[in-house]
């Protein structure tokens, strides 16, 4: 391959889902770049996927390509670009922190990286806070307590500087060392102005650190609402397994056993995929906790799957079985570590994770018990009959009794509320065994993380069980796909437009089709779609053969509408000529919002080619039923259009009779004039 191919190779990879599947591209596209004998790209390729190893959770691959980067910028300080040497000295601190998870690598290289790491970054000037933040956290993994307070110290009390840690992942690890000295109070203190913070982990982490520090201050009702915000968006990334297993603690020790069960056998087969022993460690210990406790409770006969096997299979199992087997693989692992660290410190933390006592008998997690007292008030009798029916063991009857009250809370002015009584209803109508009710609350699922904004991840994959529904018609399975759409920009939004389109037509709706076509039109505008002329063509000719049923005003205003698109999709590639025709088109459609929307497009556009007169008489033809935004664009074209010609008292008197600013009077797309702009310049 030539390196425009290689290099398109490596952005397909780099756009991959992070992941083992992606790893494995990426080393497929360097091995070529490096057979190439290109030492640049391939040092830019291994340098770029460092990240995508680290965060897709296989940091051996980082470890080598790390390694590779640092020896080839070593021998070449050209090699890279001018921002090389500060992403490199980023770079150490994701290296220097992994390599103590792993048993095997002796403890005497992660110190000889840290003194590299230290060496660099004093030659290049910076600040040591990360340089004391890893110091301090191997402290912490080996158990040197003196050690980790001097260099806890010394990280707090230095200057902060662009290679410090983000400002929430820093005291998401202080709560952690706070937490571990019983220092609760102080753990809160340090990391609750950053419960609301972001960065790529957060802040499901830091809120995972505080949930723990408040169920052990009492505060159990803020305790819950910080397990199911930060559970709701940890449950889908391996990345974050050893935080899933605080998770499991906060549950083996709240009275919630039963809910840390099946957080456990949802998680227990990403053991298998995980790389790091340490994270092993860190969920594993935690699920012996909460099998202990059932096994105590005497549930130890519970039927549970088990771990995954060389086959990929999961075999049935029971509670006290899988706890022996858990323990024997904490018990292994922590010796591995004491025996590389030379202490005994992992060995005792583990026994401490897995024996850890209650600190509450029974802490309730439905939004529908911590909710306020207000609600609280509304789900009065729906919370009855849920608890009826569950005393009475009737499981189907509690679970549409939690879907009555995830509808009646869907509109709730607290989204954890809205979230959390729609999921209790998805796991309890899935618990079961109710396919049509689970669908409805899927449904609802669906919406709330569609409209939510910032769940797109879980919305996408409750609609994919949607999708995948049997029972879905055609014409669903297209609503579905129109709705999905708009999560997504540019070319992936109108593939999903133009599937939805298939969709419908499938189902014979004709006016539905027309609608998603235009669609996939209209988002092929800000990115560049193949099909977008093919897909055109076949929304023109579904226009033009309206169905004997449709109605004729909504047909008439959809094919305006299909006008209005193609004339800006024209328009963003500079064909002005067809821009206009088909904003004309559009003009003459019978529904007043599109005609003002069109007198808008076209008024403008004559105003560019000087022809001021037209302007305006298009602009007061489109009046006539506009919309309120579309209405003062078309008065800010009349003033234009009369400034052109001369009328300045006219235009001014517009301008003040309807409060026109002065931005408003300005072509926003004057920089990109149409193509025969110059021409008439030309001729003037």
């Amino acid at each position: 391959m030539n390196e425009q191919q290689l290099r398109n190779e490596f952005a397909a990879a780099m756009a991959m889902p992070d992941g083992a599947a992606q790893h494995g591209a990426l080393d497929a596209v360097i091995r070529a770049a490096d057979a190439a004998g290109d030492a640049k790209l391939t040092f830019e390729f291994r340098h770029e996927a460092i990240e995508k190893f680290v965060f897709g959770g296989d940091d051996r691959r980082a470890f080598l390509a790390f390694s590779l980067s640092l020896a080839a910028y070593d021998r070449d300080p050209e090699i890279g670009g001018p921002d090389t040497e500060e992403s490199i000295l980023w770079q150490f601190k994701w290296i220097v922190n992994a390599l103590p998870e792993f048993p095997d690598i002796p403890l005497d290289r992660t110190y000889a990286v840290l003194d590299d790491m230290r060496a660099r970054y004093l030659r290049g000037g910076h600040s040591l806070h990360a340089v004391h933040q890893a110091r301090w956290q191997i402290a912490l993994h080996v158990g040197d307590l003196d050690e980790a307070a001097a260099a806890y110290h010394d990280m707090v009390t230095a200057k902060r500087d662009s290679l410090a840690n983000c400002s929430v992942c820093v005291p998401s690890a202080q709560a952690w060392y706070l937490m571990m000295l019983d220092r609760h109070a102080d753990a809160i203190e340090v990391a609750k102005p950053f419960a609301d913070s972001w960065c790529r982990t957060q802040p499901e982490r830091i809120r995972t650190n505080l949930m723990l520090a408040h169920l052990h201050t009492g505060a159990f009702r803020k305790a819950a609402e910080l397990h199911r915000a930060a559970y709701r968006v940890m449950r889908t990334d391996r990345l974050h397994l050893p935080a899933l297993g605080t998770h499991l603690t906060f549950l083996g020790r709240s009275g919630n056993e039963l809910r840390g069960l099946e957080l456990l056998e949802r998680h227990l087969p990403w053991l298998a995929g995980t790389v790091s022993p340490h994270d092993v460690l860190a969920f594993a210990a935690p699920a012996v906790l909460v099998l202990n406790r059932l096994a105590d409770g005497g549930h130890g006969d519970i039927a549970v799957q088990g771990r995954t096997g060389a086959d990929g299979r999961r075999p049935a199992t029971t509670v006290t079985a899988l706890r022996d087997e858990l323990t024997a693989l904490v018990t292994d692992l922590a010796a591995r570590f004491d025996a590389r660290n030379g202490t005994t410190f992992q060995g005792e933390l583990a026994r401490q994770r897995m024996s850890a006592p209650p600190l509450v008998d029974s802490l309730p997690l439905s939004v529908l018990d911590t909710a306020g007292r207000r609600t609280r008030n509304r789900l009065a009798e729906v919370q009855d009959r849920i608890a009826a029916h569950t005393a009475a063991g009737d499981v189907a009857a509690a679970a549409l009794a939690r879907l009555d009250a995830a509808m009646l809370l869907r509109e709730h002015n607290d989204a954890e509320t809205r979230y959390g009584a729609a999921e209790e209803a998805v796991l309890a109508l899935e618990r079961a065994g109710l396919p049509e009710p689970l669908r409805r609350a899927r449904e609802l699922l669906w919406q709330l993380y569609r409209d939510g904004g910032q769940h797109r991840d879980q919305a996408m994959q409750v609609l994919d069980l949607l999708l995948a529904e049997p029972s879905l018609t055609a014409s669903e399975h297209g609503r579905l796909l129109d709705e999905s759409a708009r999560l997504f920009w540019g070319a992936e939004r109108a593939d999903r437009s133009l599937l939805a389109a298939d969709r419908h037509a499938e189902a014979g709706d004709r006016p539905a089709e027309l609608r998603s076509l235009s669609d996939a039109v209209s988002s092929a505008r800000v990115a560049y779609w193949e099909p977008v002329e093919q897909v055109m063509a076949r929304a023109d000719a579904l226009a033009a053969a309206p169905p004997a049923d449709a109605d004729p005003a909504e047909w008439e205003t959809a094919c305006g509408r299909l006008n209005l698109i193609a004339a800006w999709w024209y328009d963003s590639e500079n064909r002005a000529d067809e821009a206009m025709a088909r904003a004309e088109l559009a003009e003459q459609c019978g529904d007043g919002v599109v005609r003002g929307e069109a007198a808008v497009f076209t008024g403008w556009r004559l105003l560019r080619r000087k022809r001021p007169a037209e302007a305006e008489q298009r602009a007061r033809r489109g009046l006539d039923g506009a919309d309120e935004a579309d209405t003062r664009q078309l008065y800010a074209v009349i003033a234009v259009a009369l400034r052109a010609q001369g009328d300045e008292a006219g235009a001014n008197a517009l301008i003040r009779a309807h409060d026109l600013e002065p931005w408003e009077l300005e072509d926003e797309d004057a920089d990109y004039d149409d193509s025969d702009d110059e021409d008439e310049k030309d001729e003037d």
